[in-house]
């Protein structure tokens, strides 16, 4: 095995392990305070997305713990790597579309000052919700280029 794929291993686990941790953490800080959490995906709804979505607020805020939890929990445990690149992929460019438009592009009742990422523990202006938006999506591209690269080599 050549120097330049172990190093391309450990920092693909790294980077898992980060990812994972970072969503396990934002889960359950949501968890802890969830009435809160889902005002704020309340707010969003109302500014952001059609009335259809209005009133299950709630529901989404499960689903949205639910999922942050089991990809957490996937990616510490190296499970379905693969595949769960292209999941934290998706889900985090939503979350970059989303406090992309909140920061660019604020409703007419102004920007949603605190995106609710990990709960009531850490409080993020727009802007900076954004930039950590972006860096965890480099991150999960990172990390899926380095499963694609242990992938490829393997082959040859």
């Amino acid at each position: 095995m050549n120097t330049h794929l172990i190093h391309g291993y450990t920092l693909g686990n790294i980077l898992a392990r980060m990812l994972g941790c970072l969503f396990i953490a934002s889960s359950l800080l949501k968890v802890f305070a969830f009435r809160i959490f889902a005002d704020e995906v309340r707010l969003y709804l109302e500014a952001y997305f059609p009335e259809i979505f209005l009133g299950h607020e709630q529901i989404l805020a499960i689903c949205v713990c639910a999922v942050e939890l089991i990809m957490g929990i996937s990616a510490v445990l190296c499970l379905l790597k693969k595949e769960l690149c292209v999941v934290y992929i998706v889900i985090l460019s939503f979350f970059v579309w989303l406090t992309g438009i909140n920061l660019f592009f604020p409703s007419l009742m102004g920007s949603i000052e605190s995106c609710g990422c990990f709960g009531e523990l850490i409080h993020f202006t727009p802007a900076s919700s954004f930039i950590k938006s972006i860096l965890l999506l480099m991150m999960s591209i990172i990390w899926a280029y380095i499963e694609h690269f242990r992938n490829t080599e393997k082959r040859i």
